[in-house]
């Protein structure tokens, strides 16, 4: 029996669980590591309050809230990497990846499946290249997200790693390109609904049917342009609020739409309890970015069957259907925002038709997670017998 090791990190937890419950029933061999450390052990679907003061490989069962994962994923199969130091370079870190690295090579793992691009003091497992396989999450960086240290690693993953695994079409050729790939090293699969929240309870807000934002609050996101769309919108609609829940750095000033009456603020984290309590109650979502690659926003809304307004940036249209599982607008066109949220919020019986087509494509049909796992096992197969 083949071994693969799909190493992963808690941000991406709401759909990698999702991913890895059918994964794993296709690939036997499978085994999931997810890395841990002080600044990343608390996100998502992942809430670890301590972690093992030694740096190594740990089974994930010895992680008493980790628990919860199986549910969705056999833990016997699932470890941790557990990296307890401050920096890449501290000793208990540096110990850890050099741990994986045997941990891997015992196992005679004949694919390492990564999720991100590897930090610097993680390159030692660059010495499994020729193994590796590299989800990319954004084909093009977020225009907010251009640091020095997060494009060296990414140049590096992208000069070291042979064959990547994109979410979206869209932005397919503008990768290869970029990074002067080759068309074969390319394979392309999408994001689905984060499952898990179907089977979190909700805590309810105070205020119900409303425009919901949530989600990180940053400059690429567009949330003052979703304010000033919403003050046409309440010269319509003046009950009408809409809701932003989230964290991050407020880069506008909400105060005039506070003091409008239409705005209800939750500036910081919000729980899986709460999250799914915020999209219950709301009419829709929506995503006004000015720049984007697919959305977990998205998916966590379409888990819970809501219509999504998102603006035509990066994958996003091809995540909504426009017309079918929500609405499609330009990016930093406020009127035109404005328009899809007041013909959103007029009709009861259109939302109630974009849900019932998120429900069939989504839930059951060809954007489920069984069917986006059919595909990567063919990739796995490609690349095994390629070699």
């Amino acid at each position: 029996m083949r071994t693969i090791a799909y190493l992963s990190y808690p941000h991406f937890a709401d759909c990698d669980i999702s991913l890895l419950h059918h994964l794993q029933q296709l690939e036997p061999g499978l085994i999931f590591i997810l890395q841990l450390t002080e600044k990343d052990r608390n996100r998502t679907i992942i809430h670890v309050q301590h972690l093992k003061e030694e740096g190594g490989v740990f089974p994930a069962s010895d992680y008493p809230e980790l628990h919860i994962l199986s549910k969705y994923i056999d833990l016997n199969r699932a470890y941790v990497l557990n990296m307890p130091g401050r920096h890449d370079f501290s000793l208990s870190n540096i110990r850890a990846i050099l741990r994986l690295r045997k941990f891997l090579r015992q196992r005679k793992c004949q694919l390492v499946h990564f999720t991100w691009p590897l930090r610097h003091g993680a390159f030692p497992l660059y010495t499994f290249r020729r193994q590796m396989l590299l989800t990319v999450h954004d084909p093009l960086p977020h225009s907010s997200e251009m640091g020095l240290s997060y494009r060296m690693h990414r140049k590096v993953a992208m000069k070291t790693v042979p064959s990547f695994i994109l979410l979206n079409q869209t932005q397919r050729a503008a990768f290869i390109h970029h990074y002067h790939l080759h068309e074969n090293q390319v394979f392309n699969s999408k994001l689905s609904i984060y499952t898990h929240l179907k089977d979190t309870t909700p805590v309810l807000p105070a205020s119900s049917d409303y425009v919901l934002f949530f989600g990180g609050i940053s400059t690429h996101k567009g949330v003052d342009d979703l304010c000033v769309a919403m003050q046409y919108v309440h010269r319509i609609f003046p009950q009408l609020k809409l809701v932003v829940a989230g964290s991050g750095t407020l880069y506008f000033d909400p105060k005039p739409y506070e003091e409008a009456g239409f705005l209800e603020l939750h500036n910081r984290y919000l729980s899986d309890e709460e999250l799914k309590g915020f999209i219950q109650q709301s009419c829709f979502v929506v995503c006004p970015y000015r720049d984007a690659t697919q959305s977990g926003v998205i998916m966590s809304a379409f888990a819970l069957g809501k219509p999504v307004i998102a603006t035509n940036v990066g994958a996003l249209p091809e995540m909504v259907e426009d017309g079918r599982h929500g609405l499609i607008v330009p990016p930093k066109d406020t009127e035109a925002l404005a328009a899809a949220i007041i013909k959103l919020s007029e009709s009861v019986a259109l939302r109630e038709t974009m849900r019932q087509n998120i429900l069939k494509d989504y839930h059951s049909g060809n954007r489920s997670w069984q069917n986006i796992a059919s595909g990567i096992h063919v990739i796995y197969e490609q690349l095994l017998n390629a070699r």
